[in-house]
Formats: C-alpha cells, sequence, structure tokens
C-alpha cells in the first residue's frame, strides 16, 4: 500500500502537490524522465495509479527521426533499411500539416 501526503493548493487552475511518498514511489518504479503517473479512480472509489512506460531505446541501437516536411524517398528508403535490420526509428506526424499547403 502506498501513501501520498499531498497538498491542495486554492488558487486558479487548482492544483495537487505530492510533498511526501513521491521520491520512494520514483525510486521504487525506477520511473525515468518522459513516464507518466495516472491517477484514476474506481468506481469502487478506490484511487488507482498506473504507470506509462516512455520508449526506451536499447544502448547502441540506430535511431533516425522522419518528419512529414521532410518525407521523400530518401526517408523512405532509411524507413525500409531501419525495418529490414530491425532498428528503432521514429515518425513524427503533425495532422495540420498538409503536403504542399504549408
Amino acid at each position: 500500500c502506498l501513501y501520498f501526503l499531498f497538498l491542495t493548493n486554492a488558487g486558479q487552475p487548482r492544483r495537487h502537490l505530492l510533498t511526501t511518498g513521491w521520491s520512494a514511489f520514483v525510486n521504487k518504479k525506477k520511473l525515468v524522465s518522459g513516464d507518466a503517473v495516472l491517477f484514476l479512480r474506481g468506481e469502487d472509489g478506490e484511487l488507482r495509479l498506473g504507470v506509462r512506460r516512455a520508449a526506451q531505446l536499447k544502448s547502441g541501437s540506430n535511431f533516425s527521426s522522419i518528419s512529414g516536411q521532410q518525407l521523400n524517398l530518401g526517408s523512405l528508403t532509411d524507413i525500409v533499411n531501419a525495418l529490414s535490420t530491425r532498428c528503432a526509428f521514429s515518425i513524427h506526424y503533425n495532422p495540420r500539416y498538409f503536403y504542399g499547403y504549408s
């Protein structure tokens, strides 16, 4: 069972500050920058925590980043090469960007 002490700020917007127990939780769960902690209340009123881990790359892996503005035949070749060698790659999608209408 976890215990957190938190304070509530009456200002706008209303904020909750974890003051005790948070560091122990972070260390125990081995949280890193980019991880998300979700506070959810179940139907029974019980408060539950969920952890969504940030994507972690294995050390030494090749990583390429491709955005919609850079997408061209060379980029597609990079993606095919990454897939064939089982390397990680990232595609950044911006739904407000339309090719040719920027």
